[in-house]
């Protein structure tokens, strides 16, 4: 185990720095000026000029990108060219919105789905069963926007029932905190309630067709013991595939969400360092976003072995 845990960090390596260079090629290569936006438009070319010298951005890009990398390595993603602020000490402040949205959503998805799948899977054909997968095809076909503002007319304007706006952190009241975050989670983790739903139906039929199932109905074993003593844990593999790809992509997915609920996560960071063309930030974020994809489906790796005793890795 310890063996194949050094090899998947190795092999994290070239993937970053793949992704670290297509995001500052990319970055760089956008329309827009920092030195023009920070100073406006009416800035004299001088002062541009010296602006840009200060900032760096006066190198040649295989240039900046040397020196980024290796402050980079040496754990300085740099500072915002805006607010001045470390790069990562902004991200360290909004990370933990992020992180409770992205924990909400998938509590809710999974809270919704793995009893839908069950049902539909276990009802296989019925009226349940085809309620099921209309309402997944309406989740994933629902766009985040879209469902956002839905919610937001329905609960926070019609009803009045929950905040459609802001955020309150959880120091200053739990309650007042998860009145403000259930509409966002709702929204992010809908379409991963609808894939989930599907691939356990999917996946738990395919597990109910095994001999070890039959054996154990032959044997007079009740219908929801079978299920959850044998069935379940095996069907979950998919799933749990699913979920752990699907947390790198709720970070990334969050950039909508939290810009609609004007909620201070990554996600409106960086939003709001691309309208700045505050290159550091977004560099930083969206190899923070990388990492964070790696290391999911690196978790998944190993959950398969719990999962699955007859897996091992050496």
């Amino acid at each position: 185990m310890a063996l194949y845990i050094m090899r998947r960090f190795v092999a994290m390596v070239p993937v970053l720095l793949l992704v670290s260079v297509i995001v500052f090629s990319l970055i760089h290569l956008t329309p827009g000026d920092p030195a023009t936006s920070m100073l406006g438009e009416e800035a004299t070319p001088q002062a541009v000029a010296a602006l840009r010298a200060k900032l760096g951005l006066d190198q040649p890009i295989p240039v900046q990108y040397v020196k980024w990398l290796g402050s980079v390595l040496r754990g300085d993603l740099g500072r915002s060219i805006r607010s001045n602020q470390p790069v990562a000490e902004a991200i360290a402040e909004r990370l933990p919105v992020t992180v409770e949205l992205a924990i909400l959503a998938i509590a809710i998805s999974l809270l919704i789905a793995i009893p839908a799948g069950i049902v539909a899977a276990m009802r296989r054909n019925s009226i349940l069963d085809a309620g099921s997968t209309f309402v997944a095809l309406l989740g994933v076909s629902l766009p985040n926007f879209f469902l956002a503002i839905l919610l937001i007319l329905l609960f926070g304007v019609k009803l009045n029932w929950l905040p459609p706006f802001g955020y309150q952190p959880i120091t200053q009241g739990l309650g007042g905190n998860l009145q403000r975050m259930i509409l966002p989670a709702i929204t992010l983790g809908t379409a991963l309630a609808a894939i989930v739903t599907r691939m356990m139906r999917s996946s738990l039929l395919e597990v109910l067709d095994q001999d070890y199932i039959r054996t154990a109905r032959a044997k007079g074993l009740g219908e929801g013991r079978m299920i959850r003593a044998h069935a379940l844990k095996n069907a979950l593999m998919p799933v749990v595939t699913i979920v752990g790809l699907q947390i790198g992509g709720l970070l990334g997915g969050a950039i909508i969400t939290e810009s609609i609920f004007v909620l201070p996560g990554i996600g409106r960071l960086l939003v709001d360092a691309i309208f700045q063309r505050d290159f550091p930030l977004v560099q930083g974020v969206v190899l923070f976003v990388s990492l964070a994809f790696l290391f999911s489906n690196f978790a998944v790796d190993l959950a398969y072995a719990y999962l699955d005793p007859r897996i091992r890795y050496s």
